[in-house]
């Protein structure tokens, strides 16, 4: 394919068309996948289906007692994955983590996380969104 391809053209004006939810399908299936992980290798709990799906609608809502954990494992996978972590680590901070224990999980320091994130805290819709 050549930037002069048609298909470019569709694929392109369909990426800026569909970006944004693109974006929501991507930061809802990194907290799937956060909470599987969380769950296994930190927490070390096995729980049914079920429980699972509540403990995802309350991380979500940012009111589950698991929050911090989640949303401080969810940011390490994403940055590790090469992705943007600001939405999980902000979501962390919410949910009562310090800069340091951001920053640690990050790899980074505390100065380097607070650096990183409280611009994306000063500019983040305020909708309630925390993905």
């Amino acid at each position: 394919m050549t930037s002069g391809d048609p298909t470019v053209a569709l694929i392109q004006a369909a990426a800026q068309r569909d970006a944004d939810d693109f974006a929501a399908k991507m930061a809802d299936s990194s907290l799937e996948a956060a909470v599987d992980v969380w769950l296994r290798r930190i927490a070390r709990r096995k729980i049914t289906p079920a429980a699972r799906t509540r403990l995802l609608r309350a991380v979500e809502r940012g009111d589950a007692a698991d929050t911090k954990g989640v949303q401080l494992t969810r940011a390490a996978l994403l940055r590790k994955a090469g992705l943007d972590e600001r939405p999980a680590a902000a979501a962390a901070i919410a949910a009562g983590a310090t800069y340091t224990e951001v920053g640690a999980v990050l790899g980074m320091t505390q100065q380097g996380a607070s650096a990183r994130i409280r611009p994306y805290l000063a500019t983040r819709p305020t909708d309630g969104d925390q993905s």
